[in-house]
């Protein structure tokens, strides 16, 4: 799967887009996306957190992203099979941790139907080991589910969820997310305006409700939380895309969420066609 958006980001900032943006995005000559740095801008000068760097195949698919930290190596590696997302495996120094099997009803096209994940639960066991990773909780997942997992009372060496996934048009419109060990669903459901997705055709923006998998942008989110089949919580996220540019790309947008009513959180991009030295 490659970038299907006109535009490549060059510059983010989470809260405001003065001072030094909070992610850098470096291009090679072929436009193809080499490195991906996270900067703490709450210091004078900005100070260097993270980067991601990353690997390609010759079909400009993306095979490998790496983040390396001390003596800790973490890497996603992706497998296609006619261009398209078969299998994803995150590892650590050269250990497996997770392995993503995509399906699809038709392997040329891009629509997901289902993702069988299976986790190794020793690693996800170890809060001190995944606590220290970055590229798993930024790419991949979220750790709070895994941890869950791995603490139920089970003795599977390996722990499995499933993802059924939905689509209307180019757009997902809902995940249906299950972890069999802990009696535990999520469904997440949203809908989208007119408004350009800049993630759009990039598999690894995995993790956040597979954002790199639909063509617009989100407008309404809803995840809600089940166990047993019964309803625990229902968290309800709002975006607003108030300046797109002429191509109907958001340069700025906001989003609220029921636990901070009324507390809007504003994202600024920066697009590399449009920035100017």
């Amino acid at each position: 799967m490659y970038n299907k958006s006109d535009y490549q980001i060059k510059y983010i900032w989470y809260k405001s887009n003065s001072g030094e943006p909070n992610e850098v995005y470096t291009y090679d000559k072929k436009k193809m996306l080499t490195q991906i740095d996270i900067v703490d801008s709450a210091h004078v000068g900005g100070i260097l957190a993270e980067t991601f760097t990353f690997t390609y195949n010759k079909d400009k698919t993306v095979q490998s992203v790496t983040h390396v930290s001390g003596d800790m190596t973490e890497t996603v590696n992706f497998t296609y099979l006619n261009r398209y997302v078969k299998y994803m495996t995150y590892s650590i120094n050269g250990a497996i941790r997770l392995t993503s099997n995509f399906y699809r009803n038709d392997e040329k096209a891009a629509k997901i139907t289902r993702i069988v994940e299976v986790y190794d639960r020793q690693f996800f066991e170890d809060m001190q080991l995944y606590s220290a990773t970055t590229l798993y909780d930024r790419f991949i997942g979220d750790y709070a589910k895994v941890q869950e997992m791995a603490t139920a009372n089970t003795k599977e060496l390996t722990l499995y969820s499933t993802k059924n996934i939905t689509y209307e048009g180019d757009n997902i419109v809902k995940i249906e997310e299950s972890y069999p060990d802990i009696h535990k669903s999520i469904i997440t459901t949203m809908s989208y305006g007119s408004v350009l997705n800049p993630y759009y055709g990039l598999n690894y923006c995995y993790s956040s409700d597979l954002l790199g998998y639909s063509k617009n942008a989100v407008t309404q989110k809803s995840v809600a939380t089940f166990y047993d089949g019964t309803p625990t919580n229902t968290e309800n996220t709002a975006y607003d895309y108030f300046d797109v540019n002429k191509d109907n790309y958001p340069r700025v947008f906001s989003y609220t969420t029921e636990k901070n009513p009324g507390v809007f959180f504003k994202t600024y991009i920066t697009y590399s066609q449009e920035y100017k030295d």
